[in-house]
């Protein structure tokens, strides 16, 4: 089967290249790119019964509109209190940020108890076709803060969810950015080692080019058919598919060496070497793919699309690897070992060759030299645990992360990023007061929560607010742990608290 694949593309070679390169241009144009179908938002992946889901979904009608992604514009002066100055300046920066597109609204939350910081809320539209993305909005706001001269000492950052978020992506992807330089660099390096020759590294890592850009578009058009897509799938794709092509090329390569040691012409070593290895190379990569396709039956929708996407990808890979890679050996020849000119003759066994015959004449010796060496290095990861591909915190360098701690050394934290409880009782609240109080009583007994904060006692709610169309939320003075007043957002029923968890 192999060598008649192999024929029929030593054949056709001119006509396989200009086909994947027909194939690769209309792909990328009649396909949806990757980028347009990536999910960003962790919440989308989670199942149906997933706690928080639910939670959000028993909040929806007490929240009105679908809200978006929100920041924290916070102002501080180091050197002393607020000047009437800086708070002008402020209200002019607000007023800015709250023209900029696709913001909602910008609420001014107050000062600080120290009188040096000053804090508003920057709320979004939901995401949704045609919206900005994170980065230019982000942007977009921060550009506002030079819109309005302050005074000398007077700093202004951009923090919260969006903010923080916008810049653990933005250091993500140039830390993705490098590594995949870096690895490319390495292969490269690597290979030339290897091959000792000019041309046989670039034929080797040429397929991998076309296949991802095809993997690209194909997984794209899986995802709108309903596959979950996440950014992690634009992080990983370069790395597998540039690692498993060139390990398929390896194989064919060296085995196309070896055949022409033996006396064959170019383009017959090249079809004994996909006689010999073509059957190895395929399995391989569907040993692989079944393994990544295993993953389409995880209840995470991130794992679900991940396995299923990676393992489109190789299957181009091995497409590639099958019909481009040959076709380019093919149309190289002999020049492809330049400047070493392999012939017919030559010794063809290598130095692990020589290796691999002492280890058979020695196997226990090898063996327990092996796992010793092995286990040694497995030693090492004991205690050893990963955290995923999220971070698990914010970024900590940039604007966000100078702003959050500008808001930690001025503000309350448990004002500051707290999650929300949503408690729903079965009988109106104001029917038993007492209710509320139990309730917070045993949330601050519960273990990780260092702070909580709810709002004052909940009034009954007046027919009339609902028919004037007013919101469930309306802004009222509570208090947090501190004894500081708080002005937040605070519904009568259901009430919410937000918590802080070390």
């Amino acid at each position: 089967m192999f060598e008649a694949l192999a024929r029929f593309v030593v054949r056709f070679r001119w006509l396989i290249v200009v086909a994947w390169a027909a194939g690769v241009a209309g792909a990328v144009f009649a396909l949806p790119s990757l980028s347009s179908v990536t999910q960003s938002n962790n919440a989308q992946f989670l199942s149906a019964d997933a706690p928080s889901r639910h939670a959000a979904g028993l909040a929806a009608p007490f929240q009105g509109a679908a809200p978006g992604a929100t920041a924290i514009i916070v102002a501080a002066r180091a050197n002393g209190p607020l000047t009437p100055a800086d708070d002008a300046a402020i209200e002019r920066v607000l007023q800015a940020a709250a023209t900029v597109k696709e913001v909602t609204s910008v609420r001014d939350q107050g000062g600080s108890a120290d009188g040096q910081a000053r804090r508003a809320l920057l709320m979004t539209v939901p995401d949704g076709p045609g919206t900005t993305s994170n980065a230019d909005l982000v942007t977009a706001v921060r550009a506002t803060f030079a819109s309005a001269p302050a005074p000398a000492g007077l700093t202004f950052h951009l923090t919260g969810p969006l903010a923080q978020t916008t810049d653990a992506d933005t250091a993500s992807t140039k830390a993705g950015s490098n590594i995949h330089r870096f690895t490319l660099l390495f292969v490269i390096v690597l290979l030339f080692v290897v091959y000792r020759s000019l041309l046989a590294p670039v034929v080797t890592l040429i397929p991998a080019v076309p296949a991802l850009l095809l993997a690209g578009p194909v997984i794209g058009q899986a995802g709108q058919a309903g596959l979950p897509v996440s950014p992690a799938i634009q992080q990983l794709l370069v790395v597998l598919l540039l690692g498993a092509g060139t390990d398929y090329g390896l194989f064919l390569v060296f085995r196309m060496r070896e055949e022409i040691r033996r006396g064959r012409r170019p383009r017959e070593a090249l079809i004994a070497a996909m006689a010999r290895v073509g059957e190895s190379i395929t399995f391989s990569a569907v040993t692989v793919i079944a393994a990544l396709a295993c993953l389409g039956l995880a209840s995470f929708g991130l794992y679900r699309g991940l396995g299923p996407a990676l393992a489109i990808a190789l299957g181009v890979m091995l497409l590639a690897a099958l019909t481009l890679l040959p076709a380019l050996l093919a149309i190289a020849g002999r020049a492809l070992f330049w400047p070493t000119h392999p012939a017919g003759g030559q010794r063809s066994v290598g130095v692990w060759g020589r290796v691999s015959t002492r280890a058979v004449r020695r196997p226990i010796p090898v063996l327990a030299a092996g796992m010793l060496l092995f286990g040694g290095l497995a030693a090492g990861l004991n205690g050893f645990t990963t955290g995923g591909f999220t971070s698990g915190g914010p970024a900590t360098n940039g604007d966000s992360a100078a702003g959050t701690a500008v808001l930690a050394a001025h503000f309350p934290a448990p004002t500051n990023n707290g999650e929300t409880l949503l408690l729903r009782f079965a009988d109106p609240v104001w029917h038993n007061p007492d209710a509320l109080q139990t309730a917070q009583r045993q949330l601050t007994a519960a273990a990780g929560i260092s702070a909580l904060t709810r709002s004052a006692q909940p009034q009954r709610r007046h027919r009339h607010r609902r028919r004037a169309g007013r919101p469930p939320f309306e802004p009222r003075l509570g208090r947090d742990t501190a004894g500081r007043g708080l002005a937040e957002p605070v519904p009568d029923i259901p009430s919410q608290y937000p918590v802080h968890q070390p």
